[in-house]
């Protein structure tokens, strides 16, 4: 068939790391797809392949090219991409050849979002990062986000055991394990409740005062300071001996170690006593010029710091964010607004990130995330945790290595996009979690690109489970036959006219009935497949 006759498919354009991931969604729920993939994108061309896409690569993506591919015919158009411009015009073009088809759209800029989903009809416009973010951000500090939801009818909680309360309704996930054993189990840490419960401070010390302090006295002004109360302390002992009072001692100590005052008396002490009172005065002039000294270097490095954004004193107990493209940039925005400590490291002065994060006075170091005296200058080995965010695998992988090496006790949360590597990862090399964005993101857009309504998405370490509700379109089926270990777990049921009841008991199915599960997003297209397919009726008992 030709690309231009086809009708109701899916075109995707652009072929990005999401769209990888969102080809294979949909083709999970058998939609037919075609992907138009520029010259300069074929880094995923040869992944889109295998996951079963039909790839039209072009030049560059025009009206023609657009139409070639049965843009007038197709069912929804997605369009994903770096450049918000240029999916803002392919996304003009395709209201131009076909007004009104469903249009979703990957952007990163929320203003020119809002101002655009309007005006183009049937629009929905999705930021990969801001779908990610949470994710990564519950994997730093070691504190998942919990979700509240209505479902069945009813307000639920899905998140962390120690923050989910009231009445258990489901286990989820097991976030001590990994890739597929983690989803759906009989015991684990991710549960679905009914309430919350107030949440505790993260592990990841917070700024603040007590940070402010350590920040301007630094170690060697208290080094210096120290020296000259120890020196006050021997002074007022020094006259004392020599028959002063001690209030005496006390004020003549002060004036002549801090050079601020010449007493009289100390004229009248012995010859002795007078030789020492020069000696405590050479001390106190050498201390006393060891805090200017370190003062106006404070000031002049801050305000230089300041200036350049560069890392002031020595960070401790902080987060280390290694790459502010769109995703670290949206980490880094998430953990300031909880008042986390961070240094941002981005090898481009120019970076996406970069001016945001100097406009919050985060510290960024200038330099590849790889090189290890940039990762010291950032506090790496005083740090609590480490996010490698870079766009490439083997740079992110390389930074986590250094980063064990360099503090053993560290978090690292790495982001990698190839699920064999991420798997080895976490069970040979013990590096910690790992996360993909497009993994993150894609059961969004799939949802959007269907027209399926909204489903709570619940991350459980790289996979991410779905909590919805389904109607039943056949007559023939029993409970028994929706629930699938590590796939699908029934949650409630509303039988056709009544009201939604949790824990059911066995029975038939009917028409019209309607289901609340959790399920992966192969075990949700099965299901769906089997609720609305007559050939999978069985006779009822």
């Amino acid at each position: 068939m030709m690309l231009e006759r086809r009708s109701e498919h899916v075109v995707v354009v652009g072929a990005t790391s999401t769209g990888v991931r969102l080809v294979e969604e949909l083709q999970k729920a058998g939609q037919p797809l075609v992907v138009v993939c520029r010259a300069d994108e074929v880094d995923h061309e040869d992944e889109l392949r295998e996951a079963g896409a039909e790839v039209h690569t072009v030049r560059s993506v025009t009206e023609s090219a657009l139409r070639e591919v049965g843009v007038a015919r197709a069912r929804c158009v997605v369009v994903l991409g770096a450049d918000d411009v240029h999916v803002v015009q392919v996304a003009m073009m395709v209201e131009e050849i076909c007004p009104g088809v469903r249009l979703v759209l990957e952007m990163e800029n929320p203003a020119l979002a809002r101002r655009l989903e309007p005006l183009l009809g049937e629009c929905v416009v999705l930021s990969s990062a801001e779908l990610a973010a949470p994710s990564f951000v519950a994997a730093a500090l070691e504190s998942p986000e919990v979700e509240t939801f209505e479902l069945a009818g009813r307000p639920v909680v899905a998140g962390s055991r120690r923050r989910v309360g009231g009445e258990l309704l489901a286990v989820l996930g097991d976030s001590t394990r990994v890739g597929a054993d983690a989803l759906l189990p009989d015991e684990g840490d991710l549960v679905l409740g009914t309430e919350i419960v107030a949440g505790r401070s993260s592990t990841v010390r917070t700024t603040g005062l007590p940070g402010a302090l350590r920040r301007t006295f630094d170690r060697r002004l208290r080094w210096v300071l120290l020296g000259l109360v120890a020196l006050i302390a021997a002074s007022v002992a020094y006259f004392r001996i020599n028959g002063v009072s001690w209030w005496q001692a006390f004020y003549l100590a002060l004036t002549t170690s801090t050079q601020t005052g010449v007493d009289v008396e100390v004229e009248a002490l012995p010859l002795v006593a007078r030789f020492g009172a020069v000696v405590i005065q050479l001390f106190g002039l050498i201390l006393s010029a060891g805090v200017t000294a370190v003062l106006v270097d404070l000031l002049v490095t801050s305000r230089l710091a300041a200036l350049t954004g560069g890392v002031r004193g020595k960070p401790r107990h902080h987060v280390v964010v290694c790459g502010l493209g769109r995703i670290g940039t949206s980490v880094l925005l998430r953990l300031h607004e909880r008042r986390v400590a961070v240094v941002a490291v981005e090898r481009s002065e120019d970076g996406l990130g970069v001016r945001r994060a100097r406009q919050l006075k985060v510290p960024v170091v200038v330099a590849e995330g790889t090189d290890t005296a940039a990762l010291e200058v950032a506090g790496i080995d005083r740090a609590d945790v480490v996010l490698a965010l870079t766009d490439n695998d083997a740079v992110n992988l390389e930074i986590a290595l250094v980063a064990k090496e360099v503090n053993p006790q560290v978090r690292v949360v790495t982001r990698l996009f190839d699920h064999a590597l991420a798997t080895r990862v976490e069970r040979t090399l013990d590096l910690g979690p790992t996360r993909s964005v497009s993994v993150l993101a894609a059961p969004a857009f799939a949802a959007a690109t269907l027209g399926r309504p909204a489903e709570t998405l619940l991350p459980v370490g790289r996979r991410v489970l779905v909590l919805t509700e389904l109607a039943v379109g056949v007559d023939g089926l029993d409970l028994g036959d929706v629930a699938r270990p590590g796939e699908v777990r029934l949650l409630a049921v509303r039988r056709s006219g009544g009201g939604w009841s949790w824990r059911p008991d066995a029975g038939p199915l009917r028409a019209g009935d309607r289901l609340a599960v959790a399920a992966t997003r192969s075990g949700l297209a099965e299901l769906r497949a089997l609720l609305q397919t007559a050939d999978a009726r069985r006779a009822a008992p």
